[in-house]
């Protein structure tokens, strides 16, 4: 690596990987950053080459923050990420968690004013995310992770947060772990742009490590044999030169031959003959030192090991004089392999009851309550009430840092104790709340067994609700209906209240299963009554029974009813996790008001954006796409589109926003793109949701010309809807194309039935623009005059809607009509209308449609521009437009989930396309971009 000679003098052979962190620091510090991976064995020098790089970025004025992993922490909350950032936290004071780093402050205890955040898990990352941000902004960092193969599960989900959105911000994040790490940390040899696997040292370089403990007297042989005897291990070849030092042996073949059969096993041995010629205290000082684990206090580890005072500050100078403590104010061993030897020399029940008598010394100390848990997690049962209290206070701070996995180990360990008999169904029920929260699959067994514990009906009713709930989650919609089920056995016995929560959860969670349809439709029926009469409060079954009457086609002007009802609750926004927000918002986009519908969403997002959660603007993403879809505002439906693949790309959901993302392209179209997407991708077996993914693969084979296939994946996907009592085209508008491909493949008959069928059901639901939709279908297959008269009745309906492309579409239908019948100059004039709504929009395909029946009426139409405004994509016009109403990089970036990186290079893009030279002109830009367009 460039720089001082001096910081390098006790490395040897690193040269290579010091200077490839040193190019990824560049790079670092011009605002590209990456991560680095250094992996290797213990002792084989990841440490050591740490030291030097901190030390040299040091020397270029870069802050080097370090933490490392810790055996005694492995089950703890963001215990490495808090030490890693503690020191800057200290300097820059509460000014740090500012905007979206203020959802970050529960990691460092401090208390956050988030509103109800039931989702924290996601929030504290993207908290997370934004406070190295901001930190970021005063100076480059390099963030620098030791075996980081110990890491916390809470710390090693942030750092992969981090890694993927690393390459916008002026920070390197350099990590060293030993091999065979724990899966949770396989993705980041793959988002690593440097993976340094360190070697051991040459025979040369052995050499030179030796002398400089043994000095010249180590003759070759000897220096051959120590390095064959620690394979170039840089560790034990220092602890074997200092254990042949102390044994003042002359250098002889007798001795280079010993060693040689001596091994790497002999360093062990070293350490603790000379840990034992120090004497019983600092015998038993090292082993309250590898009880309490690397940084200790010499108050509590004097405590922990029977000493004053006194006693034990000798000890401890005694121990780093013998070089097997560091040097300074806390007690750490030299090496991770000095602790884990001392450790392996106690006993199991020794290590266990010191365990508990630190936490006790801890406990008493006011420490951390995670810190206390931690050596109680190594400690054995005793059932003692102080124990269960310990590790419950600790879950209880894990969850509020956004860390259930920490919260679950604690709630585990307390059910071991265990708890007694009246505490341990509370007990098991915090478990099962913070194992619904982990990211992972699971059967949720803890629930479950608290299912089994409750005794009284009404506790048993709430957890069997929390059950189905946490089963929906994962979409295991077919066992949520059974416990829902099997608790409304005894619905006589419970609190009314709770037999509607239990209703409304098998109602609004029974839409997506067939097998559940009747028992849902029978169980809604009388709830329809009840509503009727004002007699229904809860917001979340007002929102169920809206969803339940839109997609059965029962009544749009009732669903409609139900879903404005339940909006006005304000506190269905805060209880989102119940769906029922987001399925009221569905339910005004699918009867057409849109408006209304894009008003509730957006503040949807808006307190998603506010609460830092993922899943929850993820989730409304995709309704804000459908709404901009059936608006015709396909820059808006691309955006929101193109922001749920992304997050859904992280959070292992990515399948919806990937096929919205087809539909844009077909729109756009970029039709062999759209048939590539949605053909790389597998449409789950069943449920309502697979339906319309399926509906829309077939829409995009259609547009591509796969007919047979395409018209294949359509009436399956009609089926299993139908099947289950729901409408197809209440989600999906599918007959236009499915017709238009009946007729090409000359099935006539086919055609005219479905579009017959389809009139009469759309009709009947009173969704303006579906029935506009279907007139225009059937008008379109009929030659006669009712053909035509169905056609222009379709445009009025349409006119009136706010549906703009498909609007157009039934112009163009109109125009064909008219065509066909030797009114050319009428249908030009519904042509050109078509074609301008089409063209504003952006709508490739329809507009190239519309182009070649307005040729085939004998007009010469201009090639229109069919972009947005001065050619800007969604995702700049959505930036520049937030830049114009005055928000920061910053705070844009934070609002759309993205860095600020890529804010600034999408408004560079809008600049250069507006032809502006500064943000002060962008309003200005936009208004005039807006006019022309």
């Amino acid at each position: 690596m460039r720089g001082d000679d001096t910081l390098t003098e006790e490395l040897l052979e690193r040269e290579s990987e010091l200077d490839a962190l040193s190019e990824l620091l560049d790079a670092a510090v011009t605002g590209h950053g990456s991560v680095a991976l250094i992996e290797g064995p213990a002792g084989i020098g990841k440490s050591r080459l740490l030291d030097t790089f901190v030390a040299q970025a040091a020397a270029r004025g870069v802050q080097a923050l370090r933490a490392g992993g810790d055996e005694l922490v492995m089950d703890s909350s963001f215990a490495t990420v808090r030490e890693l950032f503690w020191p800057r936290l200290g300097d820059a004071g509460d000014a740090v968690f500012g905007g979206a780093a203020r959802l970050a402050a529960p990691v460092f205890g401090r208390e956050v004013d988030s509103g109800d955040t039931p989702e924290p898990v996601g929030s504290v990352l993207h908290g997370l995310y934004w406070l190295v941000a901001g930190l970021a902004e005063r100076g480059p960092l390099a963030l620098v992770v030791d075996d980081a193969h110990l890491l916390d599960p809470a710390s090693a989900r942030f750092l992969l947060y981090l890694a993927r959105r690393i390459d916008s911000l002026p920070v390197l994040l350099v990590i060293a772990l030993r091999p065979g790490d724990p899966v949770r940390l396989a993705e980041l040899s793959e988002l690593a742009a440097r993976v340094l696997s360190l070697a051991p040292l040459s025979m040369q370089a052995s050499a030179t490590l030796v002398r400089r403990a043994l000095g010249p007297r180590a003759d070759d042989a000897l220096c051959q044999s120590c390095h064959d005897a620690t394979h170039g291990n840089p560790f034990y070849l220092r602890e074997l030169a200092v254990a042949l030092k102390a044994e003042g042996e002359r250098p002889s073949v007798e001795l280079a031959e010993r060693v040689r059969s001596l091994g790497i096993s002999a360093i062990s041995t070293n350490v603790l003959l000379r840990l034992a010629r120090l004497g019983p205290d600092c015998e038993h000082l090292a082993q309250a030192i590898a009880i309490l684990g690397p940084g200790a206090g010499l108050r509590h580890a004097a405590a922990l090991a029977s000493l004053d005072r006194e006693r034990a500050g000798s000890a401890a100078d005694a121990m780093r004089t013998a070089d097997l403590l560091s040097h300074g104010l806390t007690l750490s061993f030299v090496h991770s392999i000095v602790d884990e030897t001392v450790a392996s020399q106690m006993p199991a029940a020794r290590r266990a009851d010191l365990h508990r008598e630190a936490a006790r010394v801890l406990a008493a100390d006011g420490a951390p309550a995670d810190r206390v848990a931690a050596h109680l997690l190594s400690s054995e049962p005793y059932a003692e009430t102080w124990v269960v209290d310990a590790l419950r206070a600790a879950a209880r701070d894990a969850l509020a840092r956004g860390a259930p996995e920490a919260a679950s180990s604690y709630l585990r360990r307390a059910l071991a104790e265990p708890p007694g008999r009246d505490e341990r169904l509370t007990v098991t029920l915090d478990l099962g709340r913070a194992e619904a929260m982990l990211p992972m699959p699971q059967d949720f067994s803890a629930l479950r067994d608290a299912l089994e514990l409750a005794t009284d009906p009404d506790q048993h009713a709430e957890i069997a609700l929390e059950l189905a709930l946490a089963l929906y989650g994962v979409l295991r919609n077919g066992e949520a209906r059974l416990v829902l089920d099997d608790a409304l056995r005894h619905e006589r016995d419970l609190d009314p209240e709770i037999v509607e929560r239990l209703e409304q959860a098998l109602i609004g969670g029974g839409l997506d299963d067939p097998a559940a349809m009747p028992a849902v439709l029978a169980r809604a029926e009388r709830h329809f009554e009840r509503a009727r009469r004002g007699e229904i409060r809860d917001a979340r079954m007002l929102a169920a029974l809206a969803a339940v009457a839109a997609f059965t086609a029962r009544s749009a002007s009732e669903a409609s009813a139900l879903a404005e009802q339940a909006l006005a609750d304000e506190r269905l926004l805060f209880r989102w996790l119940d769906d029922g927000y987001v399925t009221a918002s569905t339910v005004l986009c699918l009867v057409g008001r849109l408006d209304e519908a894009a008003v509730a969403v957006d503040r949807g997002l808006a307190e998603a954006q506010r609460r830092g959660s993922t899943p929850m603007f993820l989730q409304l993403a995709l309704v804000r796409t459908d709404i901009a879809f059936r608006a015709g505002d396909l820059d808006t439906a691309e955006e929101f589109s193109g922001r749920a693949l992304e997050l859904g790309r992280e959070l292992g959901a990515e399948l919806y926003g990937t096929m919205f993302v087809a539909l844009a392209l077909i729109e756009r179209g970029r039709i062999d793109e759209a048939a590539a997407i949605v053909d790389s991708v597998v449409v789950p077996d069943a449920g309502m949701n697979a339906a319309a993914l399926l509906a829309i693969r077939g829409l995009v084979r259609i547009a591509a010309g796969a007919l047979v296939s395409g018209l294949a994946d359509l009436f399956d996907a009609d089926g299993a809807v139908r099947s289950a009592g729901q409408r197809l085209s209440v989600g999906t508008t599918w007959v236009p194309s499915a017709t238009a491909a009946l007729i090409a493949l000359g099935r006539r008959d086919e055609a005219l039935e479905i579009a017959a069928r389809e009139l009469g059901e759309m009709s009947a639901f009173g969704v303006p623009h579906l029935h506009g939709i279907a007139l225009s279908v059937c008008g379109s297959l009929d030659s006669g005059p009712a053909g035509l008269e169905r056609l222009r009745e379709a445009v009025a309906i349409l006119e009136r809607s706010q549906a703009r492309l498909d609007h157009a579409r039934a112009l163009l239908n109109l125009g064909v009509g008219l065509r066909e019948r030797g009114e050319r100059d009428r249908a030009r004039r519904e042509l050109s209308q078509a074609l301008d709504i089409a063209s504003r929009s952006g709508a490739i395909t329809l507009a190239e449609h519309v182009t070649s029946e307005l040729i085939a009426t004998g007009a010469r139409p201009r090639r229109p521009l069919l972009t947005g405004p001065g050619s800007l994509t969604p995702a700049e016009l959505r930036t520049a437009r937030m830049a114009a109403d005055g928000l920061s990089n910053r705070e844009i970036a934070q609002a759309l989930f993205v860095s600020a990186k890529t804010v600034e290079t999408q408004l560079s893009a809008a600049y250069a396309k507006l032809s502006i030279a500064s943000r002060r002109e962008l309003r200005g830009a936009l208004e005039r971009a807006a006019t022309l367009h």
